[in-house]
């Protein structure tokens, strides 16, 4: 198969060609040229105004549902999501029925997704049931496939928990992924709290609850001496740490 993308901008730091309009022409899959005008033989050309190239795009932090919740999203139907949106690999996330907590769930994971078109990465739970409450066989997890660590939508409250995680992970160089929400302040906000949610008449949530988590779980990271990554964040940029 041959195919030709005409007038293409190329968005890619990593090659030469960044920001340059160009052609690039493949062949059974591979680049084999870059330029202008090309004039090759090709099956197919693709020739559309306005159109950009780049590489595969990454979802850090997708829901599948896959297994439990398969009557809201599958790891098929996901996959054929993702491609279809230019992604070529997504990490997700571990909030499923049951959760994936040990080896035996990535593997169903990484198992199932062996013949799909994207490249799927389990992320292990940090805690059992993301209940916060004991860690999850993370080290298991990690020789089976996961690739980071989570409680998904449930963000670790307890700073001793979460601290112990850090400095677990640090073993295999492992990292933790937050999604910072402190519960203890108005759980059943819906949206940012401000003039919007007033307007709207919809339970808001203070900006506080994110940004005390953050800095928080900064200030852990740095004492475990390990990585964190937040997820979601939602509000400006106002941390002191």
């Amino acid at each position: 198969m041959k195919l030709l993308i005409k007038n293409a901008r190329v968005t890619d730091p990593a090659s030469p060609h960044n920001g340059q309009t160009a052609d690039i022409f493949i062949e059974n899959g591979t680049i084999s040229r870059i330029g202008n005008n090309l004039s090759v033989a090709a099956d197919k050309t693709i020739d559309i105004p306005g159109l950009y190239v780049s590489p595969g795009w990454v979802d850090v932090f997708a829901n599948f549902a896959d297994p439990g919740y398969e009557y809201k999203e599958t790891l098929e139907t996901g996959a054929a999501a993702a491609v279809a949106g230019g992604f070529t690999d997504v990490m997700v996330i571990p909030n499923t029925k049951p959760v994936l907590q040990n080896k035996a769930a990535v593997e169903y994971v990484t198992h199932k997704s062996q013949q799909l078109p994207v490249s799927i990465h389990p992320i292990g739970a940090i805690t059992r049931n993301t209940e916060g409450k004991e860690l999850a066989e993370m080290y298991d997890m990690k020789t089976s496939g996961a690739v980071a660590f989570s409680d998904g939508l449930d963000c670790v409250q307890s700073a001793g928990l979460l601290v112990k995680a850090l400095q677990y992970v640090k073993a295999f160089d492992g990292i933790i992924i937050q999604l910072p929400d402190d519960k203890s302040i108005n759980p059943h906000g819906l949206i940012n709290e401000g003039i919007v949610s007033t307007q709207l008449g919809l339970p808001g949530k203070p900006a506080l609850a994110e940004e005390l988590v953050v800095e928080r779980d900064i200030k852990l990271a740095r004492y475990a001496e390990s990585k964190m990554h937040f997820t979601g964040i939602s509000t400006g940029n106002r941390w002191s740490t």
